[in-house]
């Protein structure tokens, strides 16, 4: 027998240790039966503004810390939450599944991901991979004639979003890698988990946990980012969440000269080439691993695939041409459709007037013409392809099953149907599959056109739509006519080498930054770019040392000469 849960949580703001305000906020999760009230305080400019300089004060400190010991603590953060009997994990997997809307086994296996990097290993050959090394944040290193060194930018202020629970840790861990000071905004909609984090890392190391501050003020306080910002206090932002608040983050962080990583909102698909259709186990399969990647996070995380575009050249219509005189439309998707075109077919296969239309023989062409109209609704096709990531979202949904919908979760994927079934339903420009009972908790919708933004934006907590694109170059089009290009960041690929290649060298070139294989959207190699770069790189700066020895060398001769450029007549500095 299932037990409901009604909850109240106070949990603090974290500055150096655990701490309250006279001003409160609370955010409600209700679900079912289940209810949540986590009440946080809310903090003003002045306080927000003391903070800041105490960090900033901090940062020489952090500087001089060895960054084993900084990997060690990490190392140990990460071992205290992999274990199952961990007390802020226990209560974590009690609250996650009804703030986040996803299963405990759902939210376990995505702590159990974002702990595989907080491990010594992984984090050592991600400081390899992006900066060569760990050494270089150690001392000067030498390269070439001179000797190099990778310093923190000094106090990291952190813009943290709500929509994945995992994002708080894991920009806080970027910022502690590379020796920098952290002060985290909480998001409003998820101020849990951040905190918890903070906590266990001051139960580990306080003086590390010193350098860290987590609260929360409310976004609309653009007077506190003015003053955080012009104060001089922060050096870097690394800004997660809404199109409107980074853009707004944006222009005040760059108008006092403050370097902005930006990690706004990203849209992820799939392109799958038209050889799927050789294969009906490679579909299924491919079906099902498309419905993980939809699973995990709900869709709501940037790299969760919305829309399945699958290459379908387009075929030429004997039907269409010989009765388009006759003004006959075909558009239903039912058996009736193809029983009617099949007694169309017999009726001119019989006919003893009409044997030829304009040289062709008209029954070999309506013969291919039925052909290629019958392929459309077998499983060999997009609308098949449909019907599989539908059985495969079933399948998932046992192994991987969201929370209880909320009302306005319910409300929210009602409306979407309706939507689709309206606008294209009635018209059979769509087919929309459901679970059984026509259960909120999924659905795929088979668009016959390309989606426009509206309809690309409704694609969370389950929602696929597949579609047909005659070429990948009608995608672009199309990305371009939405004005998609800025958004977009991940895009699994099926087909052969040089598909893979070549969609992945037109959509790079148009602004994508990731092509996973599919089934892999949420797995990001260590070492590999994200959003286009390097995180630890922009969260340091690179400094040198010239001319180590003065002894002549080879070398030497190639180096361009800064005094010899400031002597010549056209110098220009």
């Amino acid at each position: 027998m299932m037990v409901s849960m009604k909850k109240k949580i106070t949990i603090p703001a974290f500055i150096f240790k655990p701490v309250y305000s006279e001003e409160t906020t609370t955010q409600v999760y209700k679900r079912q039966d289940d209810i949540i009230e986590i009440e946080f305080p809310v903090f003003d400019k002045k306080e927000v503004l003391k903070t800041a300089e105490s960090l900033s004060l901090k940062k020489r400190r952090a500087h001089d810390r060895n960054i084993d010991d900084v990997i060690e603590v990490i190392n140990q953060l990460g071992a205290l939450w992999s274990n199952p009997n961990y007390e802020y994990r226990k209560e974590a997997l009690e609250i996650l599944p009804i703030t986040s809307g996803q299963s405990k086994v759902l939210c376990e296996l995505e702590i159990s991901n974002m702990l595989f990097l907080l491990n010594k290993k992984t984090i050592e050959n991600q400081l390899f991979s992006e900066l060569g090394g760990k050494q270089y944040l150690e001392d000067w290193i030498p390269k070439g004639n001179a000797r190099i060194h990778a310093q923190p930018k000094g106090l990291v202020f952190h813009n943290l979003a709500g929509n994945a629970f995992l994002i708080g840790v894991l920009s806080l861990c970027y910022g502690l890698v590379t020796k920098n000071v952290n002060l985290l905004k909480l998001p409003h909609e998820e101020p849990y988990v951040p905190i918890k984090f903070c906590e266990s890392i001051a139960d580990i190391d306080k003086k590390i946990a010193k350098e860290i501050a987590a609260l929360y003020w409310r976004g609309s306080r653009g007077d506190i980012f003015d003053e955080l910002f012009s104060s001089g206090n922060v050096n870097c932002v690394l800004a997660w969440g809404g199109i409107e608040s980074i853009e707004v983050i944006k222009k005040k962080a760059y108008h006092y000269g403050i370097n902005v990583i930006d990690h706004g909102p990203k849209l992820s698909f799939s392109i799958i080439s038209e050889d799927i259709f050789q294969d009906l186990n490679q579909m299924q399969d491919t079906a099902q691993k498309i419905a993980v990647d939809v699973a995990i996070w709900n869709q709501k995380a940037c790299l969760s695939p919305r829309v399945i575009y699958i290459v379908e050249k387009p075929r030429k219509s004997a039907v269409f041409q010989v009765f388009k005189s006759n003004n006959i439309q075909i558009n239903s998707q039912s058996s009736e459709f193809e029983a009617e075109n099949n007694s169309i077919f017999n009726k001119f296969n019989q006919s003893q007037n009409i044997s030829e239309f304009d040289g062709f023989d008209v029954a070999t062409l309506m013969q291919r013409s039925i052909k290629s109209l019958k392929n459309e609704y077998s499983e060999l096709s997009p609308l098949g392809f449909a019907k599989m990531l539908a059985e495969g979202l079933k399948n998932t949904d046992k192994t991987l099953p969201r929370m209880h919908l909320t009302q306005a979760d319910g409300l929210d994927m009602a409306k979407k149907r309706e939507y689709f079934f309206m606008n294209y339903g009635t018209n059979s420009s769509a087919t929309i599959i459901n679970p059984p009972k026509n259960k909120l908790d999924w659905t795929v919708v088979y668009l016959r056109d390309l989606p426009n933004m509206l309809e690309i934006d409704m694609c969370q907590d389950r929602f696929v739509i597949v579609t047909r694109i005659s070429s990948v170059q009608d995608l672009i089009h199309s990305i371009r006519k939405e004005r998609l290009q800025k958004y977009l960041q991940t895009i699994s690929i099926y087909g052969s080498d040089d598909f893979v290649k070549n969609v992945a060298e037109e959509f790079s070139l148009l602004g994508a930054y990731r092509f996973p294989r599919i089934g892999e959207h949420n797995i990001q190699h260590i070492g590999m770019p994200w959003d286009g770069h390097y995180i630890l790189q922009d969260m340091i700066k690179w400094v040198y040392i010239g001319y180590i020895s003065q002894e002549h060398d080879e070398s030497d001769e190639e180096q361009i000469s800064l005094i010899k450029l400031s002597k010549s007549p056209n110098n220009t500095f």
